[in-house]
């Protein structure tokens, strides 16, 4: 990788946007899960009103409002450096493993994405202030209790932690 300067630039769109959608996600879960009981995520905190509820799924909302743009200049930086990069792959196999886990947790995090536009467009565009509208219910209740998206969501977060352990200890390299 003697030639840095050619990957400068969708370097930084990649790390950047990387560190943003990753720290941002960490925050939307412990925003999300601060609508249950601490014991349990099937149990909605008791004796709150529909308004703090709400309050949650507003502030859930609106950071998708810079995860998601972040999320997608790191798939753009991701898209150029694997062109760039390719014949890097043989000899840096942390390289090639960095990008098979960022893209195969790719539809996952679209999925999500799409959802959280979704529920973005109910709160802030249609006005949605009701916790148990259908529409909040779908696209958010139903998410963060489902097991499926808990699993997979978590899988997909420790995929893309592993990126950041790869990049730095950087095995199989010859």
């Amino acid at each position: 990788m003697n030639n840095i300067k050619k990957i400068k630039i969708p370097l930084v769109m990649f790390g950047m946007g990387y560190i943003f959608w990753l720290g941002g996600t960490l925050i939307r879960s412990i925003i999300a899960f601060s609508v249950f009981e601490p014991s349990a995520t099937q149990t909605l905190v008791r004796q709150v009103s529909n308004d703090i509820l709400m309050q949650s799924v507003y502030l859930y909302s609106a950071t998708s409002s810079y995860t998601i743009p972040s999320y997608f200049l790191a798939i753009i930086g991701a898209i150029i450096l694997l062109v760039k990069l390719k014949e890097y792959f043989k000899k840096n196999g942390w390289l090639l493993m960095c990008f098979i886990l960022f893209f195969a947790t790719l539809p996952l995090n679209l999925i999500s994405a799409y959802f959280d536009i979704r529920l973005s467009i109910e709160v802030f565009w249609n006005w949605r202030w009701e916790f148990y509208n259908p529409f909040i219910t779908k696209y958010f209740l139903d998410r963060i209790t489902s097991p499926i998206w808990n699993s997979l969501g978590g899988i997909s977060f420790l995929a893309n932690l592993s990126i950041i352990f790869l990049a730095i200890f950087q095995p199989l390299k010859k």
